[in-house]
């Protein structure tokens, strides 16, 4: 349940193992590679490999000759038995594939959109059932002019307006709308006809001048010719499926493995070749270091030198954590990656969250019900919210049987505020009758639960800031040695005061513990330049740092923000010190109000309900029952959501913004599906 540790490997071998290589790492499914060095001002005759892109066009080719035979290529086949390693070999062999299926389909083509015009042809000759007329001779006519085609019903009434033109009409088939008919006209006048007929809605269908006979002995024909096509269409399918069923998963072998070569070519961009060997480099996981070494010594001629990762080094980052954790990744991968020496804080993110939303929105039945809603998500989805909504929704039923509300009703369960123990604690003398008796109850602990939050986040910025030698977060920051010093001592004083009547807060207490951290705060800048002078150097103060005067006043005079900016003054850093430490003490203050919330939302939730109650005792019967259901249904949904983002906010802002440093690079396995044809 941490970032996950890596290790830095440097690959090397001979240049005629490269494809190979690079393949065996996109298998490998956990190599990060890096970009290759700049060799622009180097003297070393090395050179960076580029992205060509033959086996892509390779790849697209393949995939069209296994369409062209009927066979669907596996991207994803086995290709260890494939023993094409250029792209002259690959290109061979398409080529004897080619060669093999071209004549066959480029006739199966031609014989396909013949049949496509056959097909209408034979409808229209069906049309004219009845004609016995050669057909060769109407469409021969020399000094006349033969029209086929429909013309809509109502328009041959409309022909005896005509009887005056030079044409000969002669009707077939009716059908509901239309009739199939044809006319003959004077090749002089068949400008004119035309465009008569056309006023009328005449649709004329061309004819083939090689129809021979009557219409029935042309269709016939016709018939006898297209079933011969048809045969040969059969043969030539029989022939492409014998190639296919002889080469298709050779075929679809070498497309897997072009694919391959193809996304591996997307990498060798990051590859130096240097003396007629490669170089490059690219991170691993430490528990997967043995598996990749021997995945890429089954290459031959390749070396592996691996180098742990330093304390300071950008390595990239990818978070592991257990099964009930993993979802809550997404929140922080929202807020950023940490850095790669930092702390994943997706566990306390997910436990947290579960803590609060169960706090803020406690209820039995509403939280199964919110429960189920996650599980459904889960199976038939893969939005990554849905496993959270699942966790949630248990941690909602949990706090529900701890604060006895079910569906709102808090007469099923008794309540944890019932029992002796703990409402005297709060000071009680009797058992509150429901949350809103026991509100300052619920208020105190939202209180308690805030500040244990604040001191817990507190501790691990001091952990995770002095492991990043940043000494001002984890010393003098608000949230560091100081900050903790002064905010806990604050806090254990007025509560041994308010709550066992213990009086601590002395001088010696209050000058040690309060004022002494508030003063060390004050002060960080000079003290970091200080620490700085005895060898604590933290970045920022490598950043501002020189050589360093020891007097104070000098000190301050000679401090500056960062590189270039203008010295500061005693004045001017007195004045931002107090605006500083003003600031950090409302800080402090806002915070720990912040989670009030947390009782806020338990006593919304109880309001709510009581609200859709009282509307549902207005009702009797079925409509009582309708109004608690829709009452639920508002309530799971409006304020399940709004403790959600309430709770994001809580995490992001009072949380996150203590201990979080960010600036991490995301591990970015390479893969082999990176490229498609």
């Amino acid at each position: 349940m941490a970032i996950e540790k890596v290790a830095l490997v440097y690959i090397e071998g001979s240049l005629r193992k490269i494809n190979k290589t690079l393949i065996k790492c996109c298998e490998s499914e956990c190599f990060h590679i890096n970009p290759p060095p700049d060799i622009s001002g180097s003297e070393v005759s090395a050179r960076l490999l580029k992205d060509k892109g033959v086996y892509e066009r390779l790849m697209k080719r393949a995939r069209a000759l296994a369409d062209a035979i009927g066979v669907k290529p596996d991207k994803n086949a086995s290709y260890d038995d494939i023993d094409y390693s250029v792209s002259v070999d690959f290109k061979n062999y398409l080529d004897e594939i080619d060669n093999m299926q071209r004549e066959l389909s480029e006739e199966r083509m031609k014989l396909g959109s013949s049949l496509r015009s056959e097909n209408a042809i034979y409808h229209n000759l069906t049309q004219m059932t009845g004609l016995r007329v050669d057909l060769a001779d109407l469409l021969s006519l020399k000094y006349a002019k033969f029209r086929f085609g429909r013309l809509p019903n109502e328009s041959i009434r409309k022909l005896t307006f005509y009887e005056e033109k030079t044409f000969f009409f002669y009707p077939f088939k009716q059908e509901k709308n239309y009739t199939w008919c044809f006319y003959i006209t004077s090749k002089t006048e068949a400008n004119d006809i035309d465009f008569l007929f056309n006023t009328l809605g005449f649709e004329r269908t061309m004819l083939p001048d090689y129809l021979k006979g009557s219409s029935e002995e042309a269709t016939k024909k016709l018939l006898e010719q297209m079933e011969a096509e048809n045969k040969r269409i059969t043969e030539i399918d029989a022939q492409l499926k014998a190639i296919a069923d002889r080469e298709g998963e050779k075929l679809s072998k070498v497309y897997a493995k072009l694919g391959a070569i193809s996304s591996s070519y997307e990498l060798r961009s990051n590859v130096t070749v240097f003396d007629g060997r490669f170089h490059f480099s690219g991170y691993v996981p430490t528990s997967e270091k043995k598996r990749f070494t021997e995945l890429i010594n089954t290459v031959g001629d390749v070396s592996l030198t691996f180098r742990d990762t330093a304390p300071d080094e950008t390595a990239p980052v990818r978070l592991k954590n257990n099964f009930l954790f993993r979802p809550f990744e997404m929140f922080v991968k929202m807020y950023g990656l940490p850095a790669s020496n930092g702390m994943d804080p997706t566990p306390l993110v997910a436990i947290t969250y579960m803590l609060l939303y169960g706090m803020m929105f406690g209820d039995l039945g509403q939280g199964l019900c919110i429960m189920v809603l996650g599980l459904i998500l889960t199976k038939c989805t893969k939005a990554g919210l849905a496993p959270i909504i699942t966790r949630i929704g248990f941690s909602s039923a949990v706090f529900g049987v701890i604060y006895g509300s079910v569906f709102g009703s808090e007469e099923i369960i008794k309540p944890f505020f019932h029992v002796p123990q703990i409402y005297e604690l709060f000071g009680y003398t009797e058992p509150p009758q429901d949350v809103f008796q026991a509100s300052n109850m619920f208020l105190i602990l939202a209180l308690i639960v805030g500040i244990c939050l604040i001191l817990l986040t507190m501790i691990i910025n001091i952990f995770v800031s002095l492991r990043m030698k940043d000494y001002e977060a984890g010393i003098f920051g608000a949230s560091g040695v100081c900050g903790f010093v002064f905010y806990a001592s604050l806090i254990a004083g007025f509560g041994c005061s308010f709550v066992f009547g213990v009086d601590i807060m002395n001088t010696a207490y209050v000058l040690g513990l309060i004022v002494l951290p508030l003063v060390l705060i004050f002060f960080k800048e000079p003290l970091l330049h200080l620490m700085a002078g005895h060898g604590m150097k933290s970045e920022k103060t490598v950043k501002n740092g020189g050589n360093i005067d020891t007097g104070l006043k000098a000190r301050l005079e000679a401090m500056n923000e960062g590189s270039g900016s203008e010295k500061k003054g005693v004045g001017m850093f007195i004045i931002e010190g107090i605006i500083d430490l003003f600031e950090t003490c409302l800080t402090y203050i806002t915070n720990t109000m912040s989670y009030l919330r947390i009782g806020g939302f338990v006593l919304s939730h109880a309001g709510l309900m009581l609200v859709f109650t009282i509307i549902a005792s207005m009702f009797d019967g079925p409509g009582k029952i309708i109004m608690l259901v829709v009452g639920n249904l508002f309530v799971t949904g409006f304020e399940g959501f709004i403790v959600g983002i309430q709770v994001l906010r809580l995490e992001f802002y009072e949380l996150f913004s203590r201990f979080f440093k960010s600036g991490g690079v995301p591990f970015k396995s390479v893969s082999l599906n990176s490229k498609t044809a």
